[in-house]
């Protein structure tokens, strides 16, 4: 990522076009098995998925989990079940995006992301209350951090604007990465209490995220038993596939002094992933009584 030409192409001042093999006609599933037979794991992502970070060391997601969980439903036989929800990540009117990303139970099905310039906070939530509708998302979550905090508001606004025309309204849920992990007694990783292993609540979402994909590519590509409720599935038909499977990838995580795992999601040279962070944010555990509340809300 510290090369020149990384340097350019993520530096934000030279438009890009991007054309993955997946926008090939001549190319499928089959083919990308056989460079993977025939390639090294860092060549194949590096050449052929677009992977910059390819050689970089504590990668969270290796670029050949991604690639697996495309399309995951279809190659496993399953059929999406479960809630409808969205995730909102906020930008400023930078150069960052505002994204967001929105699931059917394990499919990812939807991933969108718009520039915030010229525009506010409030437009935003208007827009990911508009994608709601469209979607049939019946809540989303959004970062409560920094610029995400006047979501509430807004979103409070809105449902109160919906409710005087008899629409239902959208459930806003903060996520707040910089906060305590969740169930800190509890063990994501065996042995390892959560209080013990994450540094914050967005370390222990990264790492959620890392063992769904894990998962994944165990299921798909070596055939191992599976809970389909524990997977991931990325639709291969969302139009920013290719920037969502990039970014997903560059997130690299390091351990701290006292032993507990830190994700740094911009290492040297990138930008923030603002759709990968969507995609985390939909992702992360939810506590057991939160869950509880939201079911017996939408009953």
């Amino acid at each position: 990522m510290g090369n020149p030409f990384a340097q350019k192409r993520f530096g934000g001042k030279i438009k890009v076009f991007s054309f993955h093999w997946r926008d090939d006609p001549r190319k499928d599933d089959a083919w990308y098995a056989k460079q993977a037979n025939d390639l090294d794991p860092v060549t194949l992502a590096q050449e052929i998925d677009i992977n910059y970070s390819a050689s970089v060391e504590g990668v969270l997601i290796p670029s050949a989990w991604v690639q697996a969980a495309i399309g995951a439903h279809l190659k496993l036989g399953l059929t999406p079940t479960g809630a409808r929800h969205g995730a909102l990540d906020v930008a400023d009117q930078g150069s960052d995006k505002n994204a967001f990303a929105g699931r059917h139970g394990i499919l990812l099905d939807f991933a969108k992301s718009w520039s915030g310039k010229g525009s506010d906070i409030y437009q935003t939530v208007v827009q990911t209350f508009a994608i709601c509708d469209e979607r049939g998302y019946t809540d989303f979550d959004y970062d409560g951090d920094g610029l995400g905090a006047g979501v509430r508001g807004d979103s409070r606004a809105i449902n109160a604007e919906r409710k005087a025309v008899d629409k239902s309204a959208i459930g806003d849920n903060p996520f707040r990465g910089s906060g305590e992990v969740i169930e800190p007694d509890d063990e994501m990783v065996a042995k390892r209490k959560n209080k013990d292993f994450f540094a914050n609540a967005k370390a222990q979402a990264w790492w959620a995220l890392r063992i769904r994909f894990q998962k994944t590519y165990r299921a798909v590509v070596e055939k191992m038993p599976y809970v389909a409720d524990e997977i991931i599935s990325i639709d291969p038909a969302l139009p920013e596939l290719t920037a969502v499977t990039m970014e997903l990838s560059q997130p690299t995580y390091s351990i701290n002094t006292v032993g507990k795992i830190l994700v740094d999601k911009k290492p040297d040279g990138t930008k923030s992933p603002n759709l990968a962070d969507a995609v985390m944010i939909c992702y992360h555990p939810m506590p057991r009584r939160r869950i509880s509340k939201i079911t017996e809300l939408r009953i």
